[in-house]
């Protein structure tokens, strides 16, 4: 390969890894946000969920004639709890997807970094240019 072309090679090389982190890393941060948009869905729906069973659970007191009993302040108390602890888990899983996202980006760029460093070492001459013999 005459060194013109082992240039050029080098050179695309380059161009082409460079492209394919820059998109990744766009692609990273697009499902990041995508995540978060999911989580954000679910608190809402939650949140949605526990005041709907809050005025369930406050109009059966009423009819009952209970509204102002320990029973429907400590079943409200229950639901608020649960609503807390499932927003939580939410918010971790939200964090711990994120966290993924970012090392597996981190992990292929390396990669990407390893090959074009490879492409190199083998485009100057590889292990034969180290120990000084000279291909034809």
């Amino acid at each position: 390969m005459g060194p013109a072309l082992a240039v050029i090679s080098a050179v695309a090389t380059v161009a082409s890894t460079a492209a394919s982190i820059s998109q990744s890393k766009k692609a990273a941060r697009a499902s990041e946000r995508q995540q978060q948009l999911q989580a954000r869905r679910s608190q809402r729906q939650a949140i949605r969920e526990a005041q709907i069973r809050q005025a369930q659970l406050k109009s059966q007191a009423t009819a009952l004639g209970a509204a102002g009993g320990s029973g429907a302040a400590g079943g409200i108390s229950s639901l608020s709890s649960q609503l807390g602890g499932s927003l939580g888990y939410a918010s971790q899983q939200s964090g711990l997807s994120s966290q993924i996202t970012m090392a597996s980006q981190r992990a292929e760029t390396f990669g990407a970094i390893a090959g074009l460093g490879s492409t190199v070492f083998q485009g100057v001459g590889g292990f034969d240019m180290l120990t000084n013999k000279q291909t034809v």
